[in-house]
């Protein structure tokens, strides 16, 4: 078995099954009953321990190897417990890496000469949206500001076969990169962005979402053009609900 599935959630955690290995970890939106038996909540293979000042760690009952490769939502994905305890993909993204094959599958771009949809992925992460993008036939901007996400989005291209100069891949601060392309005035036809809470850029710059959204979002529609097949906003702050983002 290489593939994901939500086992069962509730009291703050989440059950997985994440290729071979079956997972607890914490869901602080989970406020339900858990549906399974403390039994079949026991029988993991590693529980993550979250810290109050961040992060957090993992307990592992079994050794486990330092990645895996799992399959899900049509992409093959590297996949490593962090500290934080992320698996280097959000498995409730799957419905939109759908719904971006969908509506890029067979459109053109407006730019002369070109038959792909440009399409730029901001706080990209390790890529699964960039990667349903560039194999529907988008031609894909991914940027981060952490090197190290990056690099493993890279690593996710190449299991899923994209080819050399199918990505574009910048490591930068999303705000900073937007204001530049502006000026270059580069367009694309489609925008995606996940802002985090708080983040950081590689020169340090700060980000803060109730502080930095409207700006940012205002730099997005600046580089988009005239009739854009999509922008796609989401986020994980609390407070942030599909009302307030829209």
């Amino acid at each position: 078995m290489t593939s994901y599935k939500l086992v069962d959630s509730g009291d703050g955690r989440k059950l997985e099954q994440v290729g071979p290995y079956r997972i607890d970890r914490q869901c602080a939106v989970a406020f339900w009953k858990k549906r399974l038996s403390p039994k079949d909540w026991k029988q993991v293979d590693a529980f993550h321990h979250r810290s109050e000042s961040g992060g957090g760690h993992w307990e592992f009952v079994k050794p486990l190897p330092d990645f895996w490769i799992t399959d899900y939502g049509e992409l093959k994905l590297k996949t490593k417990l962090t500290s934080f305890g992320h698996l280097g993909f959000f498995a409730e993204q799957v419905h939109e890496w759908k719904w971006f094959r969908e509506i890029v599958a067979g459109k053109t771009s407006e730019v002369a000469g070109s038959t792909k949809p440009r399409v730029l992925n901001l706080f990209a992460y390790t890529g699964g949206t960039s990667l349903s993008l560039a194999l529907a036939g988008a031609e894909v901007t991914h940027v981060d500001a952490a090197k190290g996400v990056v690099d493993w989005a890279k690593q996710n291209a190449e299991l899923n076969n994209i080819p050399d100069g199918g990505i574009r891949y910048i490591v930068d601060d999303c705000l900073g990169f937007l204001k530049r392309e502006e000026r270059r005035g580069k367009k694309y036809d489609a925008v995606v962005l996940d802002p985090p809470s708080y983040g950081r850029g590689p020169n340090k710059e700060v980000f803060k979402i109730e502080d930095n959204i409207n700006e940012l979002l205002d730099a997005v529609f600046k580089v988009l053009r005239p009739h854009p097949l999509f922008v796609h906003f989401s986020c994980h702050s609390p407070g942030f609900t599909p009302h307030v983002l829209q």
